[in-house]
């Protein structure tokens, strides 16, 4: 008899913490968004890639491209061959582009999520 008033408040418990998860999963997950189920090739669309215009999207594609060469070859700034001007603000541009990648949210929901999944059942 015990056993089965046990396990009822253990799913009421759950059910609970499933509904809290599901909130703040609805707060925080912001960065992906599913690809619509028509679309061939399923997955997720990245949401906070920001870019001014298809001008600064270019510069960004190419300067990911010039770290990638500089990596490969060495920094060598003395290299005109290539072409590669201003290689240490186009570094730190990348670097720039690649910080706002990080999802800040998703860690957020991760804590919280944590925080409720582990902590001391309170009756």
């Amino acid at each position: 008899m015990k056993n089965k008033k046990a396990k009822k408040q253990f799913k009421k418990q759950s059910k609970k913490k499933l509904k809290a998860l599901n909130k703040i999963a609805e707060e925080h997950f912001r960065l992906l968004t599913p690809t619509p189920q028509y679309v061939y090739r399923q997955g997720n669309y990245l949401k906070h890639a920001y870019v001014h215009n298809y001008e600064e999207l270019r510069y960004t594609l190419e300067a990911v491209l010039n770290v990638c060469i500089m990596a490969l070859d060495g920094y060598d700034l003395q290299n005109e061959k290539r072409g590669i001007k201003e290689a240490h603000k186009q570094f730190a541009d990348v670097l720039e582009f690649t910080k706002n990648l990080i999802p800040h949210e998703e860690f957020e929901f991760l804590d919280k999520s944590r925080k409720l999944l582990l902590k001391n059942d309170e009756a």
